[in-house]
């Protein structure tokens, strides 16, 4: 296996920033307002390093949700610039985004790019549902509880603390409510002192027993965040991208010109470019004052992905013998 899994020894520099990835709804855990008590959901979580690569403990990914204006179908395009890959999705945005028409303007909006985060969890407590107690799922999450998670790791001041750490983490408090219309985290954060994880009543320790009882207990819940990576489009999503596109854009000689382009400098750029802030670089001063222009946080979107390719996996006992 590329990455040896050590329980006992996780590098705080694993888990910063990561790059991206995708999956479905059967293990997501889902904080929302409208299932919590007055209209707040409250629970106490932990987050757990993912056992396949702990490397990617945290997923990342860029999406564009576009909506087809003629049939009415939606879908959700994970953007290329996720992994530093030319978006033509990009492309559009700023096309229409600096274009002198008022209606080019407003239709940008349909090629904005959002982001969203994922990462295992334990359930510590939860009065909503007790019967997730001691599971462990999947959350997906936004920038903000993202820069909570930052921030313990590279403080501006104090300690550093890995969340992630089975021995050094913290609790984190899930606070959700409604603003607007969007689930709002704003009130979230990490809780108390640095904590050992707790399975079934039992503090693990940095021993023989407590590996043995982290192995077991992480094989009875998601293995891998390998299904929420970034994937590259396939002949039928790139096919209904371009027809969302061109019914999207009045007009046909407009979005002819940037395809063009795309397709241009797509095959003069290399493809794994080193940043996927690209995507600011590009942008007028005057333009980035207000990000909420071209960029949202929403969390609660459906899915459209498609399927990829399986990697083969040590088992869990192969991850450990090194320890």
């Amino acid at each position: 296996m590329e990455n040896n899994f050590d329980i006992f020894n996780l590098d705080n520099e694993d888990f910063v920033k990561q790059d991206v990835k995708k999956g479905d709804d059967e293990s997501l855990y889902k904080p929302y307002p409208e299932l919590g008590k007055d209209g707040v959901y409250k629970s106490l979580i932990r987050f757990l390093p993912n056992v396949t690569n702990p490397k990617k403990s945290k997923i990342h990914q860029y999406y564009v949700w576009l909506k087809d204006p003629v049939d009415g179908t939606n879908m959700k395009a994970l953007c290329p610039s996720t992994v530093g890959k030319k978006s033509i999705l990009k492309d559009i945005f700023w096309k229409l985004k600096n274009s002198p028409s008022a209606k080019d303007q407003e239709i940008s909006k349909s090629f904005s790019r959002k982001e969203d985060f994922y990462s295992l969890i334990q359930i510590v407590k939860d009065p909503n549902r007790p019967d997730l107690e001691g599971k462990i799922m999947v959350l997906k999450f936004g920038r903000k509880v993202n820069d909570l998670i930052e921030q313990q790791i590279k403080p501006e001041f104090g300690n550093p603390s890995n969340p992630y750490d089975f021995f050094e983490g913290k609790n984190f408090g899930l606070h959700v409510r409604k603003v607007g219309e969007w689930n709002n985290y704003d009130l979230c954060q990490f809780v108390g002192d640095k904590t050992p994880l707790v399975v079934d009543g039992y503090a693990v320790e940095k021993n023989e027993k407590s590996r043995d009882i982290i192995t077991k207990y992480l094989q009875g819940g998601p293995l891998d965040l390998e299904k929420y990576d970034f994937k590259d489009w396939s002949d039928e999503e790139n096919e209904k991208i371009m027809r969302i596109v061109r019914n999207t854009i009045p007009d046909g000689r407009m979005v002819s010109e940037i395809i063009g382009s795309s397709i241009d400098s797509k095959s003069s750029s290399s493809p794994s470019a080193s940043s996927s802030d690209n995507f600011f670089d590009e942008v007028p001063s005057k333009q980035t004052s207000n990000d909420s222009e071209f960029f949202s946080n929403e969390e609660e979107k459906p899915k459209a992905s498609k399927p990829a390719a399986k990697k083969s996996s040590p088992s869990l006992d192969d991850l450990y013998n090194d320890l």
